[in-house]
């Protein structure tokens, strides 16, 4: 039996949001989580190398008692700038596999298949203006980044002045408003993000216009997205726990048991440690990956709502089609 298209132009609901996520990835597990894996693999898997290899370094140092700032040397400070490029990488790609997909989806009939070489070509095709986009948003986030950090240091200094039980009180003050300040928009800003790179992959813009985009329709609707993305957040960030636990496990048992048990006969064994870890954070880092496009299906999909709410052209659209 062939299964109802999902309608993209229709005002959701919270309930809704998170249903039509779901109904989405029930329909599409396969053919997009194929294509998640065959297009962005290859940078998991190099991801997964050097990630496992920046803690065998770290775990050498501890094991050779080696300690301080002689554990963040040169190849330290490599494999960990190798890290975040590829991890840069694969969020690039995840983004646009997910949204490229969607976008496929909508277009074409129900029923036809989507194939990875299809969804491949799209992202290739746009892979500039996503990976510019991304970029262009970290260098924006590292210089307001820093801007805030001076802020915070000049308000310290003026508050490390006051005397007395004065400026105590003004420093638990700042606190408390910069942890629910946090609370309120992190959630927001993580949806803004997010639902931005669909704009940008769906409507050709650059992040900031799309960012403009989102936030126009966000208008009015902020609270239902807010407790939206905070069910979402953290119900994926357990999941994503469970996923890297053995290799948390390992890391933690092997950095602060120190082996001092281990005799020169069993020294073979501890030499697969490097091997698992690669096994372990590799296997992670995919299950990571897939489920990371939970939280971007949930962002697009509200988006759409609210842009249907705003622009209404898909009630428009059903209206002619009556006529």
């Amino acid at each position: 039996m062939q299964q109802q298209k999902i309608e993209f132009r229709k005002e959701r609901d919270f309930s809704s949001v998170l249903g039509d996520s779901i109904k989405f990835l029930k329909q599409n597990f396969k053919p997009l989580i194929s294509s998640i894996i065959l297009v962005t693999g290859p940078v998991i898997l190099l991801t997964g190398l050097a990630y496992s290899y920046m803690q065998t370094v770290l775990m050498a140092h501890s094991f050779s008692g080696a300690g301080g700032l002689s554990m963040f040397n040169e190849t330290y400070f490599i494999s960990l700038g190798s890290v975040y490029v590829l991890m840069f990488i694969n969020t690039v790609l995840l983004n646009s596999v997910v949204y490229n997909y969607m976008c496929l989806y909508n277009e074409k009939p129900a029923g036809e298949k989507i194939t990875v070489s299809e969804v491949a070509s799209r992202v290739w095709s746009n892979l500039g203006l996503v990976m510019g986009s991304m970029l262009a948003f970290l260098v924006f986030i590292v210089v307001l980044a820093a801007v805030v950090v001076l802020i915070g240091i000049g308000i310290g200094s003026g508050v490390g002045s006051s005397p007395g039980a004065g400026g105590v009180i003004l420093i638990i003050l700042l606190v408390l408003l910069l942890f629910f300040g946090i609370l309120i928009l992190a959630p927001a800003i993580a949806y803004i993000v997010s639902a931005g790179f669909y704009v940008v992959v769906r409507d050709k813009k650059f992040i900031f216009s799309a960012f403009g985009t989102v936030r126009r329709y966000l208008s009015g609707n902020f609270w239902w997205t807010w407790l939206i993305m905070v069910v979402a957040l953290i119900a994926l960030s357990i999941l994503q726990v469970l996923f890297n636990l053995p290799a948390t496990i390992m890391t933690f048992s092997q950095t602060f048991t120190r082996l001092k048990h281990i005799t020169d006969a069993s020294s073979m064994a501890n030499q697969d440690t490097p091997v698992l870890l690669i096994v372990f954070y590799t296997i992670g880092l995919f299950l990571t990956t897939c489920s990371s496009s939970i939280i971007h299906l949930i962002c697009a999909f509200n988006f759409l709502g609210q842009e249907e709410k705003h622009e209404g052209r898909g009630l428009l659209s059903r209206m002619d089609e009556i006529k």
